[in-house]
């Protein structure tokens, strides 16, 4: 335990820094600022919690505390993959609340996501990526009832068993990813690009049972599940099909090209009002959308090509729903290109763009606590 907690000195300044920015935030705004939640069954939370604690679960964190008490009884529950719930679920089962629970795990998965990482960063490069991870303005989710803590160390723990040659046991955390979040099964081409890779130079054929095995293992979450929605709704695609219940913009039936998608954007901003929110919404959603692409291209030589595999997959994902809805959300837990990019800023910068960061990131997390959709 000592080991564990000396390796994370190097995160605790900018832990405690976000820590006490949020319970700042947080707390001003729910005494000073308006509160018109608009998302479903807040009620259900303002019964059972404080508004202080329910704040923490606005938006999907309440459908995954429902998950927990009532399965996939609701329709558009099915948007939210099941490895989460199933959690929260597993530990309340020894009496303790589903929210304080997630809070605690979330926590939890964020320290081994940071132990981990010290065993291959430099003291140094773990305290400059703690900088950069946890002032981005999107950070708030990795406390909230979000899956963002426990993806963010399924990831990290991937490319570390990776970076092992342990490819059995990656493939499982892959299948357990995938389970959490659509964009898991994109570990599988990570996965298979290393496999290749370490058998480059050998018969590919002789090593093809165990690449399939590698492969299955890596999307069983998500088989798992789209099997569980076909033979309970007959429909193992409803997670993409429920989509449009939820006013996001995005497309239940159809996939749509980026091109579309900018074009939109780009007319909401020359015809919406700039005090609106939809205005900031969209100016940060495009805006992260572009420096996020902007990164991966320019920082696609650091990256190992399993790895830029991933993050390139995951950025084109959620453009294909017709939207950069809560795509700041969705960047939070790419954790090569974060990393990368806080070994190579230079520190003047590096500080520089993380106090522009805690800017935004105030602003976000005011907005959140009011109940307003912001990622």
């Amino acid at each position: 335990m000592n080991k564990f907690f000396t390796r994370l000195k190097p995160i605790l300044l900018p832990l405690s820094i976000w820590l006490v920015t949020l319970f700042l935030v947080g707390t001003w705004s729910i005494r000073h600022l308006p509160f018109e939640p608009s998302f479903p069954y807040y009620h259900d939370l303002s019964a059972s919690y404080s508004r202080e604690l329910s704040t923490l679960a606005h938006f999907d964190g309440i459908h995954y505390l429902r998950l927990v008490h009532k399965g996939y009884d609701d329709t558009g529950s099915q948007a939210f993959f099941p490895v989460y719930p199933l959690l929260i679920a597993a530990f309340s089962s020894f009496g303790i609340d589903p929210l304080y629970v997630s809070l605690g795990l979330n926590f939890l998965f964020l320290l081994i996501t940071f132990y981990i990482l010290s065993l291959s960063l430099t003291h140094t490069h773990l305290h400059r990526f703690a900088f950069v991870l946890l002032s981005f303005p999107a950070s708030f989710f990795l406390l909230a009832v979000y899956t963002e803590s426990l993806f963010l160390l399924l990831v990290v723990l991937f490319f570390h068993l990776l970076s092992k040659q342990k490819f059995l046991l990656a493939a499982v955390v892959a299948g357990l990813a995938s389970g959490t979040r659509l964009v898991g099964i994109f570990l599988s081409v990570a996965l298979l690009i290393e496999l290749f890779t370490y058998l480059r130079g050998k018969k590919i054929h002789s090593y093809l049972p165990t690449l399939l095995v590698a492969a299955l293992i890596s999307i069983s979450g998500f088989v798992a599940y789209a099997a569980y929605l076909g033979l309970k709704f007959a429909d193992p695609l409803m997670f993409f099909h429920v989509q449009t219940m939820f006013d996001n913009g995005r497309s239940g039936d159809s996939l749509i090209m980026l091109p579309q998608v900018l074009y939109r954007y780009i007319r909401i901003l020359l015809t919406v009002s700039p005090a609106s929110i939809l205005y900031l919404r969209a100016t940060w959603e495009l805006l992260t959308f572009i420096l996020a692409l902007s990164a991966l291209i320019y920082y696609r030589h650091r990256l190992r090509l399993s790895a830029l595999a991933f993050c390139s997959l995951a950025i084109i994902l959620p453009t294909l729903s017709g939207t950069l809805s809560s795509f700041p959300r969705y960047l939070l837990v790419l954790s090569p290109l974060f990393i990368v990019a806080a070994q190579n800023l230079h520190q003047k910068y590096l500080y520089l763009f993380s106090l522009l960061q805690y800017a935004i990131l105030i602003i976000v997390t005011a907005l959140f606590v009011q109940g307003i959709f912001i990622a």
